[in-house]
């Protein structure tokens, strides 16, 4: 949709606050598929990945006595899976967002 700033802001503005909050979940959506598909993206996930899968074997041969490296391979799991799950969130609620839209203007 190409239309200018004003006028996309005014049709924005008509809408009611629960329809506004869909459209903008479908955005953030859009903008997270967008920032995956990107070359940044990817190698952010990549990343992500990898710093589970090397904290992961890390963790099945450290000690368990070593508390505080446990912990800290722990941290470093949690945190790259954290990520990645803001990022689901995103694509699931932009997804979610656009069939509750869809169904909203099958309603009417």
């Amino acid at each position: 949709m190409d239309l200018p700033e004003t006028d996309l802001q005014e049709m924005l503005d008509e809408l009611d606050p629960s329809t506004r909050t869909l459209v903008a979940e479908v955005d953030l959506g859009g903008q997270a598929l967008a920032f995956m598909q990107s070359d940044l993206g990817r190698h952010l996930v990549g990343c992500l990945k990898q710093e589970i899968v090397l904290a992961q074997d890390a963790l099945a041969t450290t000690s368990p006595w070593r508390f505080i490296k446990v912990q800290e391979l722990q941290n470093r799991i949690w945190r790259a899976k954290f990520m990645l799950s803001w990022l689901r969130e995103l694509l699931t609620g932009g997804k979610s967002a656009q069939s509750a839209l869809n169904e909203q203007e099958q309603g009417n």
